[in-house]
C-alpha cells in the first residue's frame, strides 16, 4: 500500500475497533483490564521510573487501580499533558491526590504543572502487530514523543488481544513499541511472534470437528446480526472486518440461542484475535 491507501485503511481500522471496543460490556471490559494490570505490573518491576500512564478515555483499558497501588508503593508516576497539536507530549507528576482538570479534548491532567521526564511510557494502542507496531488514534503525538526521547525512554503499548492485526502497515514515522502488553500475553520486540499469546487445551476435543473457513465463520457470524442487542453490533461488524470473507448462506439451528451458536463457534476459530473477538461478545451477551 502507498501512504493514501495507508491512511484509507487505518481510518477505517480505527472505526471498526473504536466501535468493538464500545461494545464490550462494562463488567468484560473491567476484567480485561484487571488481567491486563496484572501482567503490566510484572513487565514494569525492572523499568525505569518515572512511569507514564494515561487518563482513560473511549474505553481504553481502565489502568487507574494499578496506578495507585503503584503510587503507594513509592513508584513515581506522571501523566500526559498535549500542549499543542503537532508537538509531543509533556509530563506532569501524578499522585493519587494530585488534583486534576480538563486539557485537550476534556482529558483529566494534573492541574499543578510539575513537569518531569518519563523514562517509561505506557502507551495505549487501538491495535497493534506482530512487530510490535502501535496503531494510535493518528494524532502522532505518542511518536513525536518517542522520537525526542530517543533512547531515554522506552514505551509500553497496552491493549486487548483482540486488535492483534496482521499489521498496521508501518511507515517510516512510526515507532516501534519495547513491548505489548495486553490480557492474555506480553509480547516484546526481541521476541516477534515467538508463538501463540493464548492456548486453548481445554477446548482440543471440540477442535478435532475442524476449524471452520474464514467464510464459514463469516457466514455464522453475519446470520447473529439480527438476533444480537444492538449495542453489541460493534464487536460483530469488527470480526466481520477482520475476516474479509464473502459470507456464505448460514440459517441458525432451530431454537439455538445467540450465545449457544457462538460458544459451538467458539472452539472452532483458529485465529487467536478473532477468538478473543467472539469470547468478548459472548460474555458481553451472557452479562446483558
Amino acid at each position: 500500500m502507498d501512504w493514501p491507501e495507508v491512511k484509507v485503511w487505518r481510518r477505517e481500522a480505527r472505526e471498526k475497533i473504536l466501535a468493538a471496543r464500545a461494545a464490550i460490556a462494562l463488567p468484560v471490559r473491567q476484567t480485561m483490564a484487571r488481567r491486563l494490570s496484572e501482567r503490566l505490573r510484572v513487565a514494569l518491576q525492572d523499568r525505569p521510573q518515572p512511569v507514564s500512564f494515561y487518563w482513560p478515555i473511549k474505553a481504553e483499558p481502565d489502568l487507574r487501580p494499578l496506578m495507585q497501588e503503584l503510587d503507594a508503593s513509592g513508584v513515581a508516576l506522571c501523566l500526559p499533558v498535549a500542549t499543542k497539536v503537532g508537538e509531543p507530549l509533556a509530563f506532569r507528576a501524578w499522585r493519587k491526590d494530585t488534583p486534576m482538570m480538563r486539557g485537550f479534548w476534556n482529558i483529566p491532567v494534573p492541574a499543578v504543572d510539575e513537569p518531569v521526564q518519563p523514562r517509561t511510557l505506557i502507551a495505549p494502542v487501538l491495535g497493534y502487530d506482530g512487530l510490535s507496531y502501535r496503531l494510535g488514534y493518528g494524532g502522532g503525538f505518542f511518536d513525536r514523543t518517542l522520537t525526542k526521547y530517543g533512547d531515554d525512554a522506552e514505551a509500553i503499548g497496552v491493549g486487548y488481544t483482540m486488535f492483534h492485526l496482521k499489521t498496521i502497515q508501518p511507515q517510516p514515522h512510526d515507532v516501534r513499541m519495547s513491548a505489548i502488553v495486553t490480557q492474555t500475553g506480553t509480547l516484546t520486540r526481541d521476541k516477534v511472534n515467538a508463538g501463540s499469546e493464548v492456548c486453548y487445551m481445554s477446548e482440543a476435543e471440540a477442535a478435532y470437528a475442524g476449524f471452520y473457513t474464514p467464510a464459514e465463520t463469516a457466514a455464522a457470524l453475519d446470520g447473529l446480526r439480527g438476533l444480537l442487542p444492538p449495542e453489541r453490533i460493534g464487536l460483530l461488524d469488527y470480526a466481520l472486518w477482520r475476516l474479509n470473507a464473502p459470507t456464505e448462506q448460514f440459517v441458525a439451528p432451530a431454537g439455538k440461542t445467540p450465545s449457544e451458536i457462538l460458544g459451538q463457534m467458539l472452539p472452532r476459530i483458529r485465529d487467536d484475535a478473532l477468538h478473543a473477538t467472539i469470547a468478548a461478545l459472548l460474555a458481553s451477551l451472557a452479562v446483558g
